[in-house]
């Protein structure tokens, strides 16, 4: 798997958890008592895990995308040619 993959891969778990957050956010809204909520303690620990996996996959695409350490030239001496 190259980075582009693991690129791709992080992408589309993004998208999945904002997703999700969209529909719990919708759940904990709405009023109407034939509408389906979960419990209180269910919907936190559900807004806690959905926001921690999203925390984490912004980080690992952030340390993807971070810019390449130069890389130093190596020259050599005693020859017509240098590298």
């Amino acid at each position: 798997m190259d980075v582009n993959d693991i690129d791709n891969a992080l992408h589309e778990i993004r998208q999945m958890v904002l997703v999700a957050i969209g529909a719990h956010e919708s759940l904990l809204g709405d009023p109407d008592p034939e509408v389906f909520s979960m419990p209180r303690r269910d919907a936190e620990m559900l807004s806690f895990s959905i926001f921690d996996v999203l925390k984490r996959v912004e980080d690992l695409k952030e340390k993807l995308t971070e810019p390449a350490r130069p890389q130093a030239k190596i020259v050599l001496i005693g020859g017509n040619e240098c590298a």
